[in-house]
């Protein structure tokens, strides 16, 4: 009788006892068990502003005395310039400011809104003996899409005090820079 040597199991066979479906069947696993079938690895990638659709902005204020104050009027005028922006690199996306958010909190969507809290602190400081006023202005979204950490302030130093004419200019800068900068990326891909 013919035997047959299963290198893989490691056995003698006797091939006269064995259909050839179990043969078949042996053979098969054996190949499997040492040269497993493997999927492609994914090569998706997801886009972060794919988890987001409206923006809507808030502004705080932050002086040297530590006065907190809501800068709505700032807020208007960044989202006035941001959304040209956001227009034409993502048509139909809605930017606004609050208390004007176009979804509540307690409307379906809320969820997908982006909550922009843009933030400027100002304080007077001694630069070669002199006084100089500086202002940060930044910003994180409430979900952490955007976080402080991935995007550097805009910062003014100057002898004058710091408009807010400059305070919305540097505002808008961030912006551009954070959220209307992740838009363009994605309307490439």
């Amino acid at each position: 009788m013919k035997q047959f040597f299963c290198r893989s199991f490691g056995v003698l066979c006797d091939v006269a006892r064995l259909s050839a479906r179990s043969l078949i069947l042996m053979c098969l696993v054996s190949v499997l068990l040492f040269n497993p079938v493997t999927a492609p690895p994914a090569t998706a990638s997801l886009s972060v502003t794919s988890l987001f659709w409206h923006v809507c902005i808030y502004v705080s204020e932050l002086e040297e005395d530590l006065t907190y104050r809501d800068r709505n009027d700032l807020a208007a005028q960044v989202v006035s310039a941001i959304q040209i922006k956001v227009q034409v690199v993502s048509p139909g996306r809605i930017v606004r400011a609050l208390p004007n958010c176009i979804i509540k909190a307690d409307q379906p969507g809320y969820d997908r809104q982006l909550m922009l809290m843009l933030s400027v602190k100002r304080q007077t400081t001694k630069v070669d003996g002199q006084d100089r006023n500086v202002v940060v202005a930044g910003g994180v979204s409430t979900d952490g899409l955007f976080q402080d950490r991935h995007q550097q302030p805009v910062v003014i130093v100057q002898k004058e005090p710091v408009s807010d004419d400059d305070v919305v200019k540097a505002l808008i800068a961030f912006v551009d820079r954070a959220i209307v900068e992740a838009l363009r990326r994605s309307s490439i891909r």
